[in-house]
């Protein structure tokens, strides 16, 4: 029974349509977007720059018409009419004299104020009665107070609704002197404002929220900008670098600047409104937004009726090949597809074609990969398994140096005690199995950590015994021996012996796990020998050796005769792998129950001597006459190496303090001298290389006199330390000769 066909709920012909004309919408109306905020940005700024240069348009005429004045009363003051007024010294009479002058300056002066020297009111004349003669002169006490110094006083006045500008000259006469002062206020009036106001532009001045003075028409346009003028959106009056304001007045676009003009300490001035509209310019931009969004229109709908006329003929093709890939996909190999046209759609159908052929194929082979792929990760997770179990291992290995270093010490010490042979015998013992323990962390750390490969002149027999150590244990408990056949001189050769170590290993593991099940005391041989410029190394178990249809695939990758989980297949394959690096050979000869026997081959390093093998103490004694009586700090965050420390110094002579940390260190050295630091390399908080970076800021001199100590294998890191500032590093464990030779050294380094 077919499965019935599920409905398209959207066609791809529907769907690259949506796409098409999203794409033909969005892409107009997000450049129509920037478009418009572009033109307006632009509108704004240029009418802002004409209205930045307007406002000081209309201050420099502020300033010009104040100067006009100034010249102009100037010349009152020296005509000669005035002169004789001033010499009656009648009140009346001047009083006459400055109403006839209201007269002649016709235009909008509204008061003249005569004040004598002593600065009160003498007479004065105004127009109308709007303004009181005494209270102006109080007002404008400012301007006076300069004219009466003798220079002339201006400034702007806001007298009840009207703004002036006041005007103080300083009256003189050859026989008396400063005869009193005579101060004009003339009337901003609208009027004047027209004048003075640069074009396309309208301006309206303020005091104490009240309109002054204004070139607005109309009392509700006024109300307006007053309104606009006294609200938060205006802000503080600013200065000439204040940027123009957006307001909205009425339903129309201005811009607006806002200022002050005339206020100083001896002239109260106003505040100033000046507007430009853009209202025109606006209009114009919708105009052209309109006319772009009409022709996107139109492009739109003529691009989509091209877009789908195109998108059905692709999609008629498609269509077809979805109906045979069903076909396929219920398992009817057998489906083909007729060439449809010499495009991509032709060449869709041929290759539609050649998937069937080899889809049957292609399937069989999945099916084994597939099996290949699970055994393969069944591999890589033991594999894993093993790398954090080395890793485990090597941090063990790691805490096991500092304990060893506290049996070796105090072992050795309680030797050169007054004790009996026998107990000695006992300490002697310790030392011994102390020193074994240490062998074997050294070569277990050297063997688990992972480092690039360094290729240095190495000796193979040092390299067979470290091995042998860590793998010591497991030869013992399977009842395993080993029997060296070594050369008594090895040439030397040049390799990693890390990457060497590993080879042993795989090939000791794999011949200990062969005998075991089949031997109850098995044996491992392994000799060398040096020939026409190689070395040669043999391995020989007597196992149950390696079937013949084995033996020609022991070396392939993933290959184990082991059950599942006992073994990954990869270790003699990397064995091989690494010796191929060295420039080496590795090979297997086995018979079935006659054992094994693995070779290996290395090009001799050239121009290097044999290495003998030599037996000798693992540390130096000290040196004869070491120094006494020095001041010693030892830094370790371990009590025993603290205490152990402590008592072979003192023992020599030395005055010994103690701290469990660099911190603790740095306080002691800021109370007290000492001659040498010795250190731990690895310490929790403030480590030793940290501790003699700060030592060389404070204390150089403390910081040459530092010898440090490690349980760990040191690093590349650590050894460039070590040789950039000269130190010595002590490894742990040590014996007491060598830390007090190496103690020795440091004080006779530094006299």
């Amino acid at each position: 029974m077919s499965t019935p066909r599920r409905p398209l709920w959207f066609s791809l012909q529907a769907k690259v349509m949506a796409a098409v004309l999203t794409l033909l919408i969005v892409l107009p109306a997000i450049t129509l977007w920037i478009t418009d905020k572009s033109i307006k940005r632009q509108t704004l700024e240029s009418a802002g720059q004409a209205l930045t240069t307007s406002r000081a348009v209309f201050v420099q005429s502020l300033a010009n018409r104040a100067n006009s004045l100034v010249s102009r009363y100037r010349n009152v003051i020296s005509d000669s009419r005035f002169q004789t007024a001033v010499r009656l010294g009648d009140a009346n009479t001047m009083q006459a004299y400055l109403g006839e002058l209201l007269e002649e300056f016709a235009d909008d002066t509204e008061v003249l104020v005569f004040v004598r020297p002593d600065g009160k009111y003498y007479t004065g004349a105004r127009r109308g009665d709007k303004l009181s003669l005494e209270d102006f002169a109080r007002d404008v006490s400012g301007p006076i107070r300069v004219a009466l110094g003798g220079d002339v006083g201006t400034g702007s006045q806001v007298l009840g609704d009207q703004a002036l500008n006041v005007v103080a000259v300083p009256v003189t006469v050859p026989e008396r002197g400063l005869a009193g002062v005579l101060v004009a206020g003339v009337h901003l009036s609208e009027t004047v404002l027209q004048q003075l106001k640069p074009p396309q532009t309208e301006v309206m001045l303020l005091a104490n929220g009240v309109v002054v003075g204004s070139t607005l028409r109309g009392p509700t346009t006024k109300a307006a900008v007053l309104g606009w003028a006294n609200s938060p959106a205006a802000g503080a009056p600013t200065g000439e670098d204040a940027e123009p304001q957006e307001a909205v007045i009425k339903d129309e676009h201005f811009l607006a600047l806002t200022g002050d003009y005339g206020r100083t300490a001896s002239s109260q001035g106003f505040h100033f409104v000046l507007l430009s509209s853009y209202e025109q310019r606006l209009d114009a931009s919708d105009v052209t937004r309109y006319r772009v969004l009409g022709i996107s229109l139109a492009g739109v709908v003529a691009s989509a009726l091209v877009v789908w006329f195109f998108i059905g003929r692709v999609t008629r093709p498609l269509r077809e090949l979805r109906d045979s890939a069903e076909a396929v996909g219920r398992g009817d190999f057998s489906r083909r597809i007729e060439r449809f046209s010499n495009d991509e759609c032709g060449e869709l159908a041929v290759t539609f074609n050649q998937m069937t052929t080899n889809l049957q194929n292609s399937r069989v082979e999945l099916e084994r990969a597939m099996q290949t792929v699970k055994s393969t990760q069944e591999q890589l997770i033991q594999s894993e398994k093993l790398s954090a179990v080395g890793q485990f291992v090597a941090g063990v290995a790691h805490e096991l140096n500092n304990p060893l270093t506290a049996v070796i010490g105090f072992s050795e010490l309680l030797q050169t005690a007054q004790t009996d042979e026998k107990t000695k015998g006992h300490l002697e013992r310790i030392a011994k199995s102390a020193h074994r323990c240490h062998k074997i962390v050294h070569s277990l750390l050297s063997f688990a950590r992972q480092e690039a490969p360094v290729r240095k002149l190495v000796d193979l027999h040092t390299v067979i015994d470290e091995v042998l150590e860590i793998m010591a244990y497991d030869l013992r408990t399977s009842n395993v021996s080993i029997v060296k056949e070594f050369a008594p001189t090895l040439p030397q050769i040049m390799a990693d012996p890390h990457q060497l170590q590993q080879v042993f290993v795989n090939i000791l593991g794999n011949a200990r796990q062969a005998i075991e099940p089949i031997q109850q005391e098995g044996c491992i041989v392994i000799r060398t020998h040096s020939e026409d410029g190689w070395v040669v190394i043999e391995f020989q178990d007597n196992g149950p050796g390696i079937k013949p249809q084995h033996l020609a695939r022991i070396f392939d990758p993933f290959f184990t005769t082991k059950p599942a989980g006992k073994g990954t297949g990869l270790g003699l394959s990397l064995s091989y792998g690494l010796i191929q690096e060295h420039g080496g050979k590795i090979s297997a000869q086995s018979e079935p129950g006659h054992g094994a026997t693995f070779l290996i081959e290395l090009p001799v390093a050239s121009n290097t001597a044999p290495s003998v093998r030599r037996s000798g103490t693992p540390f130096p004694f000290a040196a004869p006459g070491a120094p006494t009586g020095k001041t010693i700090l030892v830094i370790d965050d371990e009590q025993w190496i603290l205490d152990l420390a402590s008592e072979l110094l003192r023992t020599e002579g030395h005055a010994v303090e103690t701290a469990s940390s660099g911190q603790q260190a740095l306080e002691l050295m800021a109370r007290k001298k000492f001659d040498v630091l010795v250190s731990d390399w690895k310490m929790p908080g403030l480590n030793g290389i940290r501790l003699h970076e700060h030592l060389l800021a404070t204390h150089p001199e403390s910081a040459k006199r530092t010898l440090f100590m490690t349980g760990d294998v040191v690093s590349d890191t650590f050894q460039t330390f070590l040789a950039e500032h000269q130190l010595t590093c002590l490894s742990k464990p040590f014996a007491i000769s060598e830390f007090r030779s190496a103690v020795a050294r440091m004080i006779r380094v530094n006299r």
